[in-house]
């Protein structure tokens, strides 16, 4: 019985890979998880603007390889993608709620609208061999509502090239939240594997 046992918690007390993914690296902005109760590798770069009133909205940036699961009906992805979404946390109103009165007021404050837009949708890649062509980022066309529904990371992309891609450089345009501009620079993405301890909910 024993031994039984330790069959079975061997493979929670062993390490998972994460499989190749592209990891991310920018001197502006905080390396984030795709899912941020699960454990894992931070395969995103998450950034903010600089005002208090909206510093509760994260924009972030994920590179996809090819095989990835897309929305509507989870088929994979064929090529390298970036993919736009965001994590919202706790906005300022909704903070220290410590009397009746606090909870009263925030509960009957209706939500603030949020869009993040661009300057231009066109976003450039650089190559690891030096080539350099720019890409028009779909979601950023029209700009986008952080609250869309179903907006996550299984959300179409748009592709960056064609098939796999395993180091390159991306240079979003300028972009902004409710006009505030959110500081970005340039990301580079490179193949990278990890390993990490697993958690059976996730």
């Amino acid at each position: 019985m024993k031994r039984l046992a330790c069959y079975l918690l061997l493979p929670l007390l062993s390490a998972c890979s994460s499989g190749p993914y592209l990891n991310p690296q920018s001197t502006v902005g905080q390396n984030a998880l795709l899912i941020r109760t699960c454990p894992g590798p931070h395969q995103a770069m998450s950034y903010t603007t600089t005002s208090e009133e909206l510093d509760w909205v994260h924009l972030l940036v994920y590179a996809a390889l090819p095989g990835t699961p897309t929305r509507p009906d989870y088929h994979h992805s064929t090529d390298t993608e970036v993919r736009l979404y965001a994590y919202l946390y706790t906005p300022p109103y909704m903070r220290n709620l410590n009397t009746p009165e606090k909870w009263k007021t925030a509960y009957s404050t209706p939500e603030p609208a949020l869009w993040i837009s661009a300057a231009s949708p066109m976003a450039t890649v650089q190559l690891a061999n030096g080539k350099s062509y720019q890409v028009s980022i779909e979601r950023l066309k029209t700009g986008f509502d952080p609250r869309e529904k179903e907006l996550d990371l299984y959300s179409p992309g748009t592709p960056l090239g064609s098939g796999e891609m395993d180091d390159f450089i991306l240079t979003l345009p300028e972009l902004f939240l409710n006009g505030e501009k959110i500081p970005t620079a340039p990301i580079h993405f490179k193949k990278h594997e990890e390993r990490y301890m697993p958690v059976l909910n996730c």
